[in-house]
């Protein structure tokens, strides 16, 4: 091993759809008269409330108006439990809610999805930076468990669960972020087992392997992917300078769309030393959305178990492990309708069949979320 990890800590961001009933819409009830959780959301005291509107015909008003009483009363249930709440969303110090218009139900335009007679809204909870503590795990759960206990609430493809993963406001030391992206990008195919097909690559997710930079720049010359053991001896032989420049590069060959925001890694938080990053954090944006504590709680797990391994690994074992593997990567899929046309003629990808996600787990010692994750592949 080189050495024992920093102290590790998290945050997750949970997308979800709410439900409610228009109040301004005369004659307008609960669709579900027997409906024991908040569907109607009352008046505030914030200018931008509804009530406050001047408008003849309120009829019109789309469920977005009613953002602001939707995360009072999720801010009201939450702090009433005993959780600190935030006063705007980017406060990273207590639990804080906000909207996203990128979420909506039905996820696609289908005149036979059952709206059950209500309206809906997108939002997202977000944990403070928390450390990585079975009581930390806990309060996740606790909440989940609030969320659904007083509202109406559900996941779809437009969904996701986001993860934030650091060592507070120390960040990730440099030789480590170099390993830790060769082990995404090597493992993305692996990962992306434990997901649906429509979060391998969206708008708001792009495949490291298809959409970052120095895939996108190679294919553009060459016409293909570049293969894995290519890409990650580029990421492990990168040198420059200075640390920070090193950083910047290394981020440059991963990013997504020269962004990084929108790529299943989100590198943003530690191209910099850190310390001076909003959250020096890598954020892992592949999963959908859920509101399963415990899948959340092993997601968690799994993630920081991963770069626990990766810091503390022996480098030259490391590299070694990484080499054996990428030279068995020969294809992966892509989700793109093609892949069983691509697996007839070439037979099963490395992560289907010789190596999978539930191989990697024990290899690195998770057998907890092997086990957990097994029937979910």
């Amino acid at each position: 091993m080189e050495g024992m990890s920093k102290p590790f800590t998290f945050g997750v961001e949970l997308e979800m759809m709410v439900a409610l009933v228009r109040d301004e819409v005369e004659g307008q009830r609960k669709p579900n008269p027997s409906e024991t959780r908040i569907v109607v959301f009352p008046s505030t005291n914030e200018p931008e409330d509804l009530s406050n509107n001047t408008r003849k015909s309120k009829q019109q008003f789309p469920a977005l108006f009613y953002a602001n009483r939707v995360h009072a009363e999720f801010r009201r249930i939450i702090d009433e439990a005993g959780f600190p709440v935030a006063s705007s969303g980017s406060d990273i110090s207590a639990w804080a809610v906000v909207g996203d218009t990128s979420l909506r139900h039905p996820a696609v335009r289908d005149p036979d999805i059952d709206l059950e007679g209500y309206d809906w809204i997108g939002i997202e909870v977000k944990t403070p930076a928390l450390p990585f503590t079975p009581e930390s795990l806990q309060a996740v759960r606790d909440v989940c468990s609030l969320i659904k206990t007083h509202f109406k609430v559900l996941t779809n493809a437009t969904t996701g669960l986001h993860v934030h993963i650091g060592h507070g406001n120390f960040g990730f030391h440099v030789n480590d972020v170099a390993k830790i992206m060769a082990f995404i990008y090597l493992f993305a195919p692996q990962l992306s087992t434990l997901h649906p097909h429509h979060r391998w690559s969206h708008t708001y997710g792009g495949c490291i392997r298809s959409t970052s930079n120095f895939s996108t720049e190679f294919q553009q010359m060459y016409g293909k992917r570049p293969s894995a053991l290519m890409t990650i001896a580029k990421i492990l032989t990168t040198t420059k300078r200075s640390e920070r420049q090193l950083r910047y590069k290394l981020a440059d060959i991963v990013h997504t769309t020269f962004n990084g925001k929108n790529g299943n890694y989100n590198f943003n938080g530690i191209k910099d030393v850190g310390l001076k990053a909003e959250r020096p954090t890598i954020e892992f944006r592949q999963h959908d959305g859920t509101m399963d504590s415990e899948q959340i709680v092993q997601w968690v797990q799994l993630l920081v178990g991963t770069l626990k391994y990766i810091e503390n690994e022996d480098y030259s074992a490391y590299v070694r492990f990484l080499s054996t593997i990428a030279d068995q990567d020969k294809w992966e899929k892509t989700g793109d309708g093609k892949d069983g046309e691509r697996e007839a003629e070439k037979g099963p990808t490395l992560a289907d069949d010789e190596f999978t996600i539930i191989n990697l787990l024990h290899y690195i010692g998770l057998s907890e979320q092997a086990a957990y994750f097994n029937d979910k592949v």
